[in-house]
């Protein structure tokens, strides 16, 4: 093992890995690095000296790693701050009525609402109402001009048959004039009835589906019943 392949397992062992872990696979290498250094240099030619540049160059190859190592953990940290603060943000949106990007929308006496927008003139717009199995009970088609919509279902299947209360999904299919797709954006609205901050970005339960917190674009206290 020469010098340059020590710098290179240091290097490796930052790759992959968490900051503490990189941080002691440099410690154990720049040892090794060291050692063999001292040994090259109490061992060269007198007649063909060692180039400084070639140990200069790994020592600043260690220092890179030393320094990308702080950064990691320097991030590590961040994220982790982030990931505490939106797990807080996210329990103080528990049982609030929040808007945000989805298309999950509880169906309650006879009624479920939607809204959504498209990025251009979509002329041929299929709108799909889908139930918890995945099948599509509803549709119908519109001319949606380029902007926000509001969609309100009855509650009622393609052939006129009352479902049942629950949770139903929007798929909205638009396309323009000549055939190329547009762009939706749709939302609902909803109570916040459960959090999962399993990941840094927290899944709210709204109407039955999952929004992610960086989706919610308003929130305000639920209407009194």
């Amino acid at each position: 093992m020469d010098i340059a392949s020590a710098s290179a397992a240091v290097q490796a062992a930052t790759m992959g890995s968490k900051s503490s872990n990189a941080a002691a696979a440099l410690a154990g290498n720049f040892d090794t690095f060291l050692k063999l250094l001292t040994t090259q240099l109490m061992h060269q030619d007198p007649t063909n000296p060692m180039s400084s540049d070639q140990f200069t160059q790994q020592l600043v190859q260690m220092s890179g790693v030393e320094q990308s190592i702080q950064t990691n953990r320097n991030l590590e940290t961040l994220i982790t701050a982030y990931s505490i603060q939106n797990a807080n943000n996210a329990v103080s949106l528990l049982g609030k009525s929040v808007t945000g990007s989805g298309t999950g929308a509880l169906l309650e006496n006879g009624q479920a609402k939607w809204s959504f927008a498209t990025a251009a003139d979509a002329p041929d717009t299929v709108l799909q109402i889908i139930n918890s199995d995945g099948a599509t009970v509803y549709s119908e088609k519109m001319d949606a001009a380029k902007g926000s919509h509001q969609f309100t279902w009855d509650g009622k299947d393609s052939k006129g048959n009352s479902l049942p209360d629950g949770t139903y999904f929007l798929k909205v299919t638009a396309n323009a004039a000549n055939g190329n797709p547009v762009a939706v954006d749709t939302r609902t609205s909803g109570i916040v009835t459960a959090i999962d901050m399993s990941t840094t970005d927290p899944m709210l339960t709204v109407n039955g589906a999952q929004i992610r917190y960086s989706q919610i674009i308003s929130v305000k206290q639920p209407e009194a019943s």
